[in-house]
């Protein structure tokens, strides 16, 4: 319950959370928000929901952050001169990685479509990937 709980606070977080080029942070939803489906599928497929979790290849924290996403998101923040920075450490805290998400999907996914999502997340993923997301969602 307390995870859960968490993570909703995260969620309504992101949505006053600084966005490049915009005010707020565009988490596409008609009503209020409660949580992200999306998010939340990709955080269940990448890490289990694992907050502190480090994979062989290096990819760190609850969305399994490589260091180049970080310094993807640092470019996309800089051209869009938004304020916010992160770093390597940055990965595993959740309420950073959400904030890196977002940045990220809002940058190359304005749509927020779930396939453009997998592809713009892991970009080597096939439809495996897409299948396990899809069902969660």
């Amino acid at each position: 319950m307390k995870k859960l709980s968490i993570i909703f606070f995260l969620l309504i977080f992101t949505r006053i959370l600084f966005a490049p080029g915009l005010a707020i942070i565009n988490i596409p939803s008609a009503e209020p928000i409660r949580f992200d489906p999306i998010l939340m599928a990709f955080e269940k497929i990448e890490s289990s929901n694992r907050e502190k979790i480090v994979n062989s290849i290096g990819a760190t924290g609850i969305l399994q952050i490589m260091p180049i996403m970080i310094d993807e998101v640092n470019r996309i923040c800089r051209k869009l001169k938004n304020p916010m920075r992160f770093t390597i450490a940055d990965r595993l805290d959740s309420t950073k990685s959400v904030q890196i998400w977002y940045i990220v999907q809002n940058y190359y996914n304005a749509g927020y479509d779930l396939k453009r999502a997998c592809k713009v997340w892991n970009s080597k993923a096939g439809t495996d990937y897409y299948n396990k997301i899809a069902r969660l969602v």
